[in-house]
Parts: structure tokens; sequence; C-alpha cells
């Protein structure tokens, strides 16, 4: 077992000794097991289980509460002072027609404001096909995948071919009593089931209380069809007008409820459309109340 004159192990005894170790150390297991149990038992390794990821709505802002707002710069300020970082624009504050530079530009104070556009609308979609792919090629300039939109009937087919080619989501919008096409959860529900995935509901909750339909119900037949693709958050009080979200018909716990157990992660909008001049202190206190429901869920 010499090894270089001094009587160490050589490396073929290191290897025989450590076999021989591990043999014995296994024996001394099986041993245990079978004087415990008498026959040996098999331990099957248990996968590790991901802990689920905790509940989340990254509230944003439709940018209409700022209408009266025109200036593109004004509503990126009155974004920072509301502590919120997701936008769905409408067409007057981030026109299509931008050029090149003009959008450049647009999106640099975005992302120096760490705002991101996720939703555009509400838009008309008819049958034009190539004014719905100039609609689709902003979309991918922009770097959003979610439309609201009140398509007529017949454009749906069309929908169905380019929202599986551009890989966009076209959220329906709801329009309350006096829309016939899209006002109703079930009008949403019918209108979409023989469609692509990606063309689904946005629900205007406002809008749908004021239809006699219930939002917290529209949640789960919408989710549990997977048809919710966005929200434009509004509450309302018992004689259908808008107010401060938390001071009207809503139980915001219950209904972030419903959001959470169908899974929900698209573009969540609050859209107020009172105090049109003076509209953040609202804002804010509407986003307070949606966070704290929040939290009780999560």
């Amino acid at each position: 077992m010499s090894m270089g004159g001094y009587g160490g192990p050589s490396r073929r005894d290191v290897l025989r000794l450590g076999a021989a170790g591990l043999g014995a150390a296994a024996a001394t297991v099986a041993g245990c097991v079978r004087r415990a149990g008498q026959t040996p038992v098999a331990v099957t390794p248990q996968p590790v289980v991901a802990p689920p990821a905790p509940f989340k709505v990254d509230i944003g802002l439709q940018s209409y509460s700022l209408r009266n707002f025109k200036s593109f710069d004004d509503v990126v300020a009155k974004m920072q002072e509301a502590g919120l970082h997701y936008v769905e624009f409408f067409g007057a504050h981030f026109p299509m027609g931008m050029k090149p530079d003009e959008l450049a530009a647009a999106q640099a104070k975005l992302a120096a404001a760490q705002i991101k556009v996720n939703a555009y609308g509400v838009v008309g979609i008819g049958k034009d096909e190539a004014g719905v792919r100039r609609m689709f090629d902003f979309a991918r300039k922009v770097g959003f995948d979610v439309y609201t939109a009140g398509p007529a009937p017949d454009a749906m087919d069309l929908l169905d071919k380019l929202v599986e080619e551009y890989k966009i989501k076209v959220a329906i919008h709801n329009h309350g009593p006096g829309d016939k096409t899209w006002g109703k959860t079930q009008q949403l529900l019918d209108g979409t089931k023989d469609h692509h995935r990606n063309v689904g509901a946005c629900l205007d909750t406002g809008h749908l209380i004021r239809s006699g339909d219930d939002p917290i119900e529209a949640v789960r037949k919408l989710g549990a069809a997977g048809r919710l693709h966005a929200f434009h958050f509004k509450d309302v009080n018992p004689q259908g007008h808008d107010v401060v979200v938390g001071r009207g018909k809503t139980d915001l716990v219950a209904f972030f409820t419903a959001v959470k157990d169908v899974g929900f992660s698209g573009p969540f909008s609050l859209e107020y459309e009172i105090d049109a001049n003076n509209p953040m202190p609202g804002i804010a206190q509407s986003v307070a109340a949606m966070r704290e429901a929040i939290a009780k869920v999560a």
C-alpha cells in the first residue's frame, strides 16, 4: 500500500475502501429499515412544489379619465402623481398617426416615468382588413397586446384571422343599456364563444351595473369561459351614477375575490369619469380603496 515511499494508501486502496464504506452504510440503512418494519421500504423522493404566486392586480388608468388634460406631458405627470405605472391610452392622448420621431419621444417619456402602455382603446373595428392591420402594426410598435374595442358583428371572422397572426387580444367593451350588441354579459359570452380565444371581453363594471347585470357574476362566467381579457373599472351608486370607488354598489372584496378565483392577469384600468376638471382626488381615493380590498383578498 505504499505510495511514493512514505507508506500512504494508494489511489486503488482509497477507492476500494471508499466503496466498502458506502456498502456498509447502505447495509446499515437497510438493516434499520428491516428492523423497523421487517421488510425494506422504498423511499420515493417528493417533488418540490413551488408556492403559488401571490395575488396582485396591476392597477392602471384609462387615460380618458384625464380627457380634459389635452397634453401628453400632463397625462404622464398626473399618472406619476397618482403613483400608477400602467396606462390604457385613448386616441386623443396617444394617436395612432404619430410620426416615428414623435412616437419615439413619447415612448422615451413613458419609460423615464416607468409607465407601461398595456392596452389601447376603445376602438371601432370593421371589415376593412387593411385598417385593422394598421391598428395591429401600431400595437406591435408600441408594445401592448390588448385592444379594447367595439367590433361590428360581421368583423368577427376577420378578427379570428388577425388575432392569431399578430398574437393580439381584442377585448370587447360593453357600453351600457344603449348597447344592443355587447351590453350584457350573456351577449359577450354568446358573441365570442365560437371565436378565437384571443377575442374576449373588457368588462366595464359601471356600464354593466347600469344594464342590470352583476359584475361579480360576469367575472366568474367570463373567466370560466376564458373570455375575460381586460377591465374598465367604475363604481356606481343605486341611481346608476358614477362615484368614487368604494362609495357605490360594488362589494370590492367580493369582486376582487372573483378576480382572483378566475386567475385574471390582464390590463385592469380605472376609468374615472366624474370631476373631469379636477379628477386627481377621486382617482387617488379610488386607487386606495381598490388596493385595500386587494390586500384583504391576498
